[in-house]
């Protein structure tokens, strides 16, 4: 089939609009939608209620260490407490009052995390399809397949919720946020980032460099003139100042709010801490091992504390100058790249980038069996970690260098994956569907 001349050609005269769905395709598509999402929230669902029987039978829980603190958390609410009373809980207060219901149904926050994993997965499609129309893909070749097979289906987004994790909200809240950008609702976008993804999870800052120059480009202001007058221009953006201090003004509010209620050990526990932790356990970060190393020096481990920061701004930097123009690839590799050299890396956050990956399929020309290669090696990493950790948290074996030594191969291939998706990447106006290839 002819692809629009757009797509082959982005040079080329924007064609005719296509034909748009008739009303009975449309709830059509929409039941189609509705069959696919309950059958996932289905599946998430089965695994909720299968954790009640492997918590019971088997040493190793099913059921994340995490939920166990919530739990805790909201009960202590439930019974005019603080949530703080529950030592190493460390989230937002108004997370453990959202949960309180906990207190007399225990698979609460589990079952209202794997809902809010089924809203990802509708927004995403939602975003999926505006891409398609953006670009002008026939209605034929209208598919939201990746979404089905890279979240919704995708058994380690499916389990992650299931464990009790909390992140399916901060993904919801981040993905809320790129909607509503892509809407151009960007006043409404800065308060779900600070209100939400923010609050929920510090780390979302890392996408106000993209946001800054994303609106910056949407201001029609002209590109030329070099780098004086594109300081010119950043310095006149004002959609990016606004959209700044909303969002850190809004969090700042909600950190009033939680000083207000419970006091400075909510503001330590829910905030500094995680600014001033030195994690020592064994993690999929490569600087686990030096800090492990160094307990006892106190001026060493803020040494490589604070030098972990230094290439993850550059990435954060780099990539939103580069890419800041397609927010979907640009938050990913930002992502990608914040987690993957983080002092601090485990499973649950491989979410925050994966809920990127069905709105960037349509935009990699790499092969189907390079792309097998990269997923596999990817798992690879990962298994060869596990088996290390779990000769050294189960086995009592001493297996701490081969443990680092796999934490750097995980990185390195990291590394090659995210190399492989910026060449292999196609910019927003020269996308081709590969269903016609």
């Amino acid at each position: 089939m002819q692809l629009p001349a757009a797509l082959l050609h982005p040079n080329m005269a924007k064609p005719a609009p296509l034909p748009s769905l008739t009303a009975p395709d449309k709830l059509k598509q929409r039941a189609d939608e509705f069959k696919v999402l309950t059958a996932a929230f289905s599946l998430r669902l089965a695994f909720v209620f299968y954790a009640q029987i492997h918590d019971y039978y088997f040493h190793v829980n099913f059921t994340d260490i995490d939920y166990k603190v919530f739990s805790d958390a909201a009960i202590h609410v439930a019974n005019g407490r603080s949530p703080y009373d529950r030592p190493t809980y460390r989230y937002s207060p108004f997370l453990a009052w959202i949960l309180v219901p906990i207190a007399k149904f225990p698979d609460f926050g589990k079952i209202l995390f794997c809902f809010a994993d089924i809203i990802v997965g509708w927004l995403l499609i939602r975003l999926r399809r505006d891409q398609n129309a953006k670009f002008g893909v026939p209605a034929e070749l209208d598919s939201v397949s990746d979404v089905y097979a890279l979240w919704l289906f995708n058994p380690l987004t499916m389990i992650i919720s299931a464990r009790g994790n909390a992140d399916a909200l901060v993904s919801l809240a981040v993905l809320c946020t790129l909607y509503l950008l892509r809407k151009d609702r960007w006043i409404a976008a800065a308060l779900m980032h600070g209100l939400g993804a923010v609050h929920l999870r510090v780390y979302p800052v890392i996408y106000l460099p993209s946001i800054f120059l994303y609106l910056l480009n949407r201001n029609g202001t002209s590109g030329s003139g070099g780098f004086f007058n594109w300081v010119k221009r950043c310095c006149l953006n004002f959609r990016g100042f606004a959209f700044a201090i909303i969002s850190l003004s809004s969090f700042a509010a909600t950190v009033a709010i939680c000083y207000w209620l419970y006091g400075y050990k909510c503001i330590f526990e829910f905030l500094l801490y995680h600014f001033s932790r030195y994690d020592i356990r064994h993690n999929f970060s490569p600087y686990f091992y030096p800090m492990y190393l160094s307990v006892g020096d106190e001026g060493l481990l803020k040494l490589i504390s604070l030098g972990a920061f230094v290439p993850q701004a550059l990435a954060i930097v780099g990539f939103a100058l580069k890419y800041s123009n397609d927010l979907e690839f640009c938050w990913f590799l930002t992502t990608f790249a914040f987690v993957s050299l983080n002092k601090v890396c485990t499973s649950q956050y491989f979410v925050w980038y994966i809920i990127f990956t069905p709105l960037i399929a349509n935009q990699i020309k790499t092969s189907t069996p390079k792309l097998i290669t990269l997923i596999l090696a990817w798992f690879a990493g990962q298994g060869l970690w596990l088996f290390f950790a779990y000769l050294l948290e189960l086995q009592g074996m001493n297996t701490f260098l081969p443990l680092w030594l796999s934490s750097l191969v995980f990185v390195a291939i990291n590394f090659s994956i995210a190399i492989t998706l910026i060449r292999d990447h196609l910019s927003p106006t020269s996308i081709t569907s590969k269903k016609t290839q």
